[in-house]
């Protein structure tokens, strides 16, 4: 079947290893205070991640907000890459890799829902709508640019 979703780029005015450092550092426990900081980047997920905690490891994890299944957070700091799939129809996907003028940031948002489910029209609107505004990577650039205070900004 065919990969359904859409993807986009931007640039980090700093070094791979230094944002692969920070923003790919995932461990069992509570989400934030420099554990799996991306998550908070994600398209409304910023309440539910007050309550949210990792298990497992050490590269697949996951994801509860306090007794309720959330989903799986996958990790792999030496290759660049962070994803976290929720439920059954979303997975974001983010990869750092070197850039002339810093780190490009590619973030991919895919439809996973199962096949019979992919062209309902609720799961492709989600999945348009997620195209034009880019929340995703929007929000991964934002945090990313502030905690380094270096430019980041979306370049597709």
């Amino acid at each position: 079947m065919e990969r359904q979703g859409w993807a986009a780029t931007g640039v980090i005015e700093v070094e791979p290893e230094r944002v692969c450092d920070v923003f790919l550092s995932v461990r069992e426990g509570a989400v934030g205070a420099g554990n799996a900081l991306l998550l908070r980047a994600l398209p409304g997920a910023g309440r539910l991640m007050r309550s949210a905690s990792l298990w497992g490891g050490p590269r697949e994890f996951a994801l509860r907000y306090g007794a309720h299944p959330g989903g799986i957070v996958e990790e792999d700091a030496a290759a660049g890459y962070f994803a976290f799939q929720g439920g059954y129809k979303f997975r974001a996907e983010y990869r750092f890799s070197p850039h002339p003028a810093g780190t490009l940031l590619t973030y991919t948002a895919v439809n996973v829902a199962p096949g019979a489910h992919q062209s309902r029209a609720f799961v492709r609107f989600q999945f348009w709508l997620g195209g034009k505004l880019k929340v995703g990577l929007r929000g991964a650039l934002k945090q990313i640019g502030r905690r380094f205070g270096c430019r980041a900004y979306p370049v597709s």
